[in-house]
């Protein structure tokens, strides 16, 4: 599932929630091509396949996407040559960064390149700003950092209240995505999110709370 993004406002927008980083990896045979004008803002260059001893990882990283895809995952790693767009952008008002990322990739698709690797969101999509995943206990997103916002994670879900927890999740991302800044009692009904102490990836997270005790009428 992905944010639909109508315009590229943010209503709800509230300084000082932290910066936009983008990151995308384009694959294909991209290395004769003409490289398309790169906005104010966003870096653009072109590899040959291998140069780069970080991508691997990256793909790898990104194998249970494209889980059932074993032909994408082939195309990938046989390109020939890989493009890497990079951005960031201090507390943007709004999202014009994101538009004029997604014009450089629509037009790197044009000129030849077969497949799009979002690092931020870990999704070979280019339209899919924000992935949502439930896995063992743990409902987490990726891509929100796009948005200058930290990415979200819940502890400790129980199987049956995943779907529960991916509805509160998605909610949240929608409204950090429009702008709104977390402060330090961020909250998402009986939710109360904190920042997370894992290093290098800015997060916010909070253990799913039990279901609230039932309510004995004393006679």
């Amino acid at each position: 599932m992905a944010v639909v993004m109508e315009d590229w406002s943010r209503p709800a927008f509230e300084p000082g929630g932290g910066d936009a980083t983008l990151f995308y990896l384009a694959f294909g045979a991209l290395g004769p091509v003409r490289l398309p004008p790169t906005p104010a803002g966003l870096s653009l260059t072109v590899h040959p396949q291998g140069e780069a001893v970080w991508v691997e990882p990256l793909v790898a990283a990104s194998a249970d996407a494209m889980d059932g895809q074993p032909q994408l995952a082939a195309l990938v790693r046989g390109a020939s040559d890989f493009a890497v767009l990079r951005g960031r952008r201090t507390d943007p008002p709004d999202l014009a960064h994101l538009r004029d990322a997604e014009a450089v990739l629509a037009a790197l698709l044009d000129a030849g390149a077969a497949a799009v690797l979002d690092v931020e969101a870990r999704r070979p999509a280019v339209r899919a700003h924000v992935s949502v995943r439930a896995r063992q206990g743990r409902v987490e997103t990726r891509g929100l950092r796009k948005f200058g916002r930290p990415d979200l994670r819940f502890h400790r879900v129980p199987p049956d209240e995943e779907p529960e927890a991916l509805r509160l999740c998605w909610s949240l991302v929608e409204r950090l995505a429009r702008g709104v800044r977390p402060g330090p009692d961020f909250s998402a009904g009986r939710l109360r999110l904190h920042p997370s102490a894992e290093a290098g990836h800015p997060a916010l997270e909070a253990e799913w709370p039990p279901p609230p005790l039932p309510h004995i009428r004393s006679a």
